[in-house]
């Protein structure tokens, strides 16, 4: 009974998420509680998970998906059109479920861990969470007219744990964990601040600051391993060229 609670639960929480979320807007006064029925049934799933595996590293993964949560919660709130919504929370929910089934599978290491593998779903879903992170704070920046070191103090935590939760997919070793992760940290912070003073859109001030999340802590993973080549770096850097093309040519229209 146990394991099929933890097998079903990818595939019913992303839907009671959407679900809370849209009733949220019809009743404005069931904020506080659809944000607290979705923590409480993040957590039991998670806690069953730690009930059965023994293994305190799940509580790391735990921090993860509450991040995931909360900027999905918090980014849709500063959208206006019904469409927008609607589409937000249906893209948001899949990847709500993607992540927890790559968690399903990585704890109880099924024959998909290869097709879920948790290393790459968490490369994707951290840098997705990231981007409209920064959206959301940059938001909070223009439009109502927030301190930057309030916008900074509030990354820090995600940034840092987005970041601890990558390398920790990687099997990094936890002193080079912590120690890439706070420079990191710093380094895109300090990113952060810089663009919050650029004229441009929050769209592409988010697009570089996520575009650098995404260098940063890939060059990292591969030095650490050794596997970092003069191939690879152009790869990655093809890539981010190729969004940054992208951004330019659509930026006045954003």
């Amino acid at each position: 009974m146990l394991f099929l609670l933890i097998r079903l639960a990818p595939f019913f929480i992303p839907v009671l998420y959407f679900i809370l979320i849209k009733v949220m807007f019809y009743q404005p006064g069931f904020l506080f509680w659809s944000l607290l029925i979705l923590l409480v049934i993040d957590l039991m799933y998670f806690w069953l998970i730690f009930f059965k595996k023994k293994k305190p590293e799940i509580w790391l993964w735990f921090l993860h998906s509450l991040i995931l949560i909360l900027v999905g919660f918090a980014y849709v709130l500063i959208l206006s059109s019904n469409l927008f919504i609607n589409s937000f929370l249906l893209i948001w929910s899949v990847i709500y479920f993607v992540y927890l089934e790559s968690i399903f599978h990585y704890w109880y290491e099924t024959k998909k861990v290869l097709l879920m593998d948790l290393k790459y779903i968490t490369a994707y879903v951290n840098l997705v969470i990231f981007f409209f992170l920064i959206t959301f704070l940059i938001n909070l920046y223009i439009f109502l007219d927030w301190r930057a070191w309030a916008i900074i103090s509030l990354a820090i935590i995600p940034a840092f744990f987005l970041l601890v939760s990558q390398f920790k997919a990687n099997q990094l070793t936890s002193s080079k964990i912590l120690l890439y992760a706070s420079i990191l940290t710093l380094l895109l912070l300090e990113t952060l601040l810089a663009v919050l003073f650029l004229s441009v859109s929050f769209y592409v001030s988010a697009v570089i600051v996520s575009l650098l999340y995404y260098l940063l802590s890939s060059f990292s993973i591969l030095k650490v391993k050794d596997q970092l080549t003069k191939g690879l770096i152009g790869q990655y850097l093809a890539f981010a060229a190729i969004v940054i093309i992208i951004v330019a040519l659509t930026s006045q229209w954003l």
